[in-house]
């Protein structure tokens, strides 16, 4: 197990905010989302100056920790406006926290202006505070771990009769899971995640012949995990695409025999370049090497992966058009991570397929 020094805590303060517009028929709050898990505050008055006194966590190792600020892996609080009458939840704007930043002793507050914000005029800011506690969760008195059975006993599911083609994915709505494989077998739990984190060259994939919306179009990558439809936040300039990275990630109970026949099954992670309604180019990313055949460093260590993958516009698919110039190629940065989660009874491993960024 983990030493219980070990065990940190990533604290969050929401303390007020400030310049925003009173608005009485509307609650203001806020969600706060890192790796996937996301808290919110209560919902407060929309007042010029809200208070939302709210302290938001999360648990996490030192392992981990690190891993995430190798990542820069984001902590992203968006505002949202909550109609009081027909519950219509509207987005006034979002903050970026650069986990780097965050250290273990407590900062002192500091405002925070809301980016993309719906009040241009006013500039809203929100208070913050953030630190890294030590998680000290009382230990439960008389409680003594039972020793576990050799690896060698364990009961490992019969694969021979497992036709990778069929194996699907069944949602798990009440634990939050997607079951892949034979539930009394397949028990390890796995966390899916996808980030997109950059995007050079977009123009490339506007022809001169193309009709955009005339007011300030706005352009989002698209994709779906496991069945769920993710967007990123959306931007307005292709020659210099402003973007905080953002991760989506799914949670996977099954094997890790089981996954990798599953991955190595499945087509293509497909990512495309929207406006509105009509994709502007797009492309695929393979899942198959996450989980190596007869490789043991899923037991032993992350591993990773590193590139940036070419956006092709749908007419040079159809025409099988001679590819463009590297240099001027269109590009979006991927990273797939895959982490694997063990019981409290045995040594957690993450296995991590990873691009970093220029």
């Amino acid at each position: 197990m983990v030493p219980k020094s070990d065990q940190l805590l990533i604290v969050v303060s929401i303390l007020e905010g400030r310049h925003f517009p009173k608005r009485s028929r509307h609650m203001i709050v806020v969600e706060a989302k890192f790796d996937g898990e996301q808290l919110a505050t209560d919902p407060v008055d929309h007042t010029a100056q809200p208070e939302f006194a709210t302290e938001l966590a999360w648990e996490l190792d030192r392992k981990a920790l690190h891993q995430h600020r190798l990542q820069r892996t984001p902590i992203k609080l968006q505002c949202f406006a909550v109609d009081s009458l027909s519950s219509a939840k509207e987005s006034v704007g979002y903050i970026i926290l650069d986990l780097r930043s965050v250290q273990e002793k407590k900062t002192a507050p500091k405002w925070y202006p809301l980016l993309s914000s719906k009040y241009t005029k006013l500039k809203p800011e929100i208070q913050l505070s953030t630190a890294l506690e030590s998680d000290t969760k009382p230990q439960t008195e008389g409680f003594k771990a039972k020793e576990a059975p050799p690896r060698d006993g364990r009961i490992t599911p019969p694969l021979s009769g497992l036709d990778p083609k069929n194996l699907i994915a069944v949602l798990n709505e009440e634990e939050g899971y997607h079951q892949i494989g034979p539930a009394e077998y397949c028990s390890d739990i796995f966390i899916l995640s996808v980030t997109i984190a950059f995007a050079t060259q977009l123009e490339q994939l506007i022809p001169s012949t193309m009709k955009l919306p005339e007011e300030r179009p706005e352009f989002f990558f698209y994709y779906t995990l496991l069945g769920n439809d993710v967007t990123n936040e959306p931007f307005t300039d292709l020659l210099n695409p402003n973007f905080e990275p953002e991760r989506a990630s799914v949670k996977i109970r099954s094997s890790t025999e089981v996954l990798r026949a599953y991955l190595n099954a499945q087509s293509n992670l497909q990512i495309h370049l929207c406006c509105g309604d009509q994709s502007l180019g797009s492309t695929e990313v393979s899942l198959s090497g996450l989980l190596k055949k007869s490789s043991p460093e899923i037991e032993q260590h992350p591993v990773s992966v590193e590139g940036a993958f070419t956006l092709v516009p749908p007419n040079r698919v159809k025409q099988r058009l001679p590819p463009m110039p590297l240099e001027l190629a269109p590009t979006v940065g991927v990273s797939v991570t895959l982490r694997k989660e063990l019981s409290s009874s045995e040594v957690k491993f993450d296995v991590c397929v990873c691009v970093f960024f220029p």
